[in-house]
């Protein structure tokens, strides 16, 4: 079935034609998998990881929202909970199990309490240069959130042995924003250190990044966030790149040689856990340099897929397990119906799950490969973060069964080389190399070219697997068909931001088109895929990071020689940037935002908020953003903070006023007052005793008159000497 069937709105941009186009019939090399990468130890804590203990409250229906029990610190030391639960019968009742809870455990992020900042600053620097009172008014309005999302670790109300599903922290973190966040979490804080940044907030930044280091010198690695559940999964690895980030801003060398060790250890994890051996025979054609055609038959090189692969010494790995914050929705998505089969056997390998939590940061790894073609693109993944079946009818996939969209036979995730997560762990290599080099006196070391070997490596595994000749774009790689994705996602062009200086000059021209075509389609923000599977990474759902990631990647192809001076292309990542500042410029204000003095309130807006920013957006059938007035679930927006403070800093020169669709913004409009005019003054001449006194000699300040002189004593002078000879 092909890709125009689902969208046939979507073909105008080059990069779904591209992708869906009969043509492209371009197949990359097969590879070979040699051995098996190593395994992670599945997290065992018995209340918050696994255990009867969690299956049995999570199941019974006592909380509503799935994270809620996991964020629950307990009253008593742990040994005296599990006693108290060993003594429920096994037939414990709903009600039963909620006095357990109530007895043994405080409400969710009992030990989490509001943090003050202490380089809180009311000039941040990032309006420097903003003259517009509306714009620095919104850019205010979202810097002084930052007061809101500011937390800190209290261990001091728990009683001695009582244990957390927190990870302890010595700074201040900034939470993601949304009704659930009582923690840090890894991708959302590269959004928000970019944030603070903007905001001069550098100790707060070096604090964020400061927790983040402990994590890795206490487990490896980053969880995907500050819960001890986490500690099995990490996000996409940015650390880096926030490094670099804050050196950039403060040139904080300290910082510098404080982390890189532990950012080699960090990569270590992810070449360990996250990295696979592969061999193959590259196509000979794929790119035409000399240096290219000279390169040996076979390559073999590592490459990274996103999620763990688990084991625990508890049990068996045969049998799948549902994540602690998830645990609901991934026990009912495991079978077809509520008291169906289970498909753990059939469609779950361990760790799945897991997995699906890293790929909710790629969307494109949602879909697996071709094997399912005959019924769409891999529609049975589509129900990794499902909770209602309710499809409209005008959805296309409302044509499928209940059982087609619940299976996840081919979800397929660790066998997805996903272009975004190589993409940064490329970032990743050269930004170490660089911090070996800046530590000492900008010279090569044997560790800074070994981690550029690393990159180089990489990226040409990355062209050799994930690149289309034809189509001159990126998309992922499934080893197991041997196939490009036929789902293309805007994920794909991260590879841009990466490397484009290293690319083709074919794929950095259909990647600027395929971005200034999909802006000028979706002016309210660009999808993450062109399918609406009701799913939060599709369309119609606007993600900021992703916003994020198209504009650098358009700026970086834009800095390229070759474009600099072509107006036509100039354009593309200040278009992005100046809508997705619109975008939440625009939602702000229709949820209450409001400016003293400079703009009113939405005339629908609730009269209960203030304005808010929100974690994504939608789109309507147009392209444009679809505002709301309901600022009651924003989700987590403090990545949309961070991602707008930044578009202030880097295009303050190109940025203007938002113009939200089908919104009246009330500017408030001060008359301008008329000026008095004033009669011109009678001139008088000064009096003789306010003029300078003659010169006695010829000065430069006298050039009209007074310095004759100078001119007759020069043709003297010369007529003397002409004497004198």
């Amino acid at each position: 079935m092909k890709l125009q069937t689902f969208v046939g709105w979507a073909v105008a941009s080059t990069a779904a034609t591209a992708m869906a186009s009969k043509v492209d019939t371009y197949l990359p090399p097969k590879v070979t998998v040699v051995g098996q990468r190593e395994q992670q130890m599945l997290c065992d804590h018995p209340i918050y990881c696994n255990g009867p203990l969690l299956s049995k409250v999570m199941l019974s229906g006592v909380f509503d929202k799935d994270k809620s029990f996991v964020d629950m610190p307990t009253r008593k030391p742990l040994n005296d909970v599990l006693a108290a639960f060993n003594s429920l019968p096994s037939n414990a009742t709903k009600s039963q199990i909620a006095s357990f809870v109530d007895e043994n455990f405080y409400p969710a992020g009992y030990d989490v309490v509001e943090a003050e900042l202490d380089d809180w600053t009311d000039t941040p620097p990032f309006l420097d240069g903003v003259a517009d009172p509306v714009l620095r008014g919104y850019g205010m309005s979202v810097h002084n959130q930052w007061k809101k999302l500011a937390r800190k670790h209290d261990p001091t109300r728990l009683c001695d042995g009582c244990v957390s599903s927190l990870l302890a922290t010595n700074h201040t973190f900034i939470v993601s924003g949304g009704a659930k966040s009582r923690e840090f979490t890894y991708w959302d804080t590269y959004y928000i250190n970019l944030g603070l940044l903007q905001s001069g907030l550098y100790k707060t930044a070096r604090g964020v990044l400061g927790n983040l280091l402990d994590m890795i010198r206490l487990y490896g690695f980053v969880p995907t966030g500050g819960r001890v559940y986490f500690t099995d999964r990490s996000g996409l690895p940015l650390l880096a790149l926030m490094v670099k980030d804050y050196y950039e801003a403060t040139l904080d060398l300290t910082l510098v040689a404080e982390a890189l060790p532990l950012l080699v250890k960090e990569h270590e994890f992810w070449d360990t856990y996250r990295s696979i051996n592969i061999t193959y025979t590259p196509n000979s054609s794929l790119l035409t340099s000399r240096k290219r055609q000279n390169s040996p038959g076979v390559v073999t090189s590592k490459i990274t897929t996103p999620g763990p692969d688990l084991f625990s010494t508890a049990g068996s790995t045969d049998t799948a397990v549902a994540r602690p914050e998830n645990y609901l929705a991934d026990t009912a998505t495991s079978k077809t119906e509520p008291a169906g089969p289970d498909l753990f056997d059939t469609a779950l390998k361990p760790g799945d799950f897991y997995a699906a939590t890293e790929a909710g940061t790629m969307p494109s790894v949602q879909y697996a490969n071709s094997t399912t073609a005959e019924i769409g693109p891999s529609l049975f993944t589509t129900a990794l973060r499902r909770r209602s079946l309710d499809i409209p009818t005008t959805n296309p996939f409302a044509s499928f069964t209940r059982d087609q969209l619940l299976v996840l036979g081919s979800v397929g995730i660790n066998d997805t080389v996903a272009v975004n997560i190589n993409s940064i762990l490329y970032q990743t290599e050269i930004a170490i190399a660089s911090f070996y080099e800046l530590l000492h006196n900008n010279t090569h070391t044997k560790e800074s070219l070994h981690f550029r070997d690393y990159a180089r490596n990489r990226q040409k595994v990355m062209v050799d697997l994930t690149y289309n000749p034809q189509t001159g774009l990126f998309a992922d790689y499934h080893i197991h068909s041997g196939e490009q994705s036929n789902v293309w996602t805007i994920n794909s062009l991260w590879s841009y931001w990466a490397f484009s200086d290293q690319l083709p000059a074919k794929s950095t021209q259909q990647g600027l088109d395929s971005l200034r075509q999909l802006h000028a389609k979706f002016p309210g923000g660009l999808p993450n895929t062109y399918y609406n599977t009701s799913l939060l990474w599709d369309w119609p759902n606007v993600q900021t990071p992703m916003q994020h990631m198209a504009i650098r990647s358009a700026s970086s192809i834009e800095k390229l020689p070759q474009y600099r001076k072509r107006n036509e292309y100039g354009s593309v990542s200040a278009g992005i940037a100046q809508s997705t500042l619109g975008t939440a410029f625009c939602n702000w204000y229709t949820t209450g935002g409001s400016i003293s003095d400079v703009l009113n309130p939405y005339d629908h807006a609730p009269s209960n908020s203030s304005g808010a920013s929100f974690g994504s957006y939608a789109i309507g059938a147009d392209g444009n953003i679809d505002t709301t007035t309901d600022a009651s679930d924003p989700g987590n927006y403090a990545w949309t903070n961070g991602v707008v403070l930044w578009i202030f800093d880097q295009y303050k020169p190109q940025i203007q006023i938002p113009k939200c669709p089908n919104v009246k913004l009330n500017i408030i409009q001060h008359p301008t007052p008329t000026p008095t005019p004033t009669p011109s003054p009678t001139y008088l001449p000064p009096p003789s005793s306010s003029l300078p006194p003659k010169p006695t000699q010829c000065t430069p300040r006298y050039k009209c008159k007074h310095c004759k002189c100078r001119l007759r004593r020069r043709r003297s002078l010369k007529q003397s000497n002409n004497a004198r000879h």
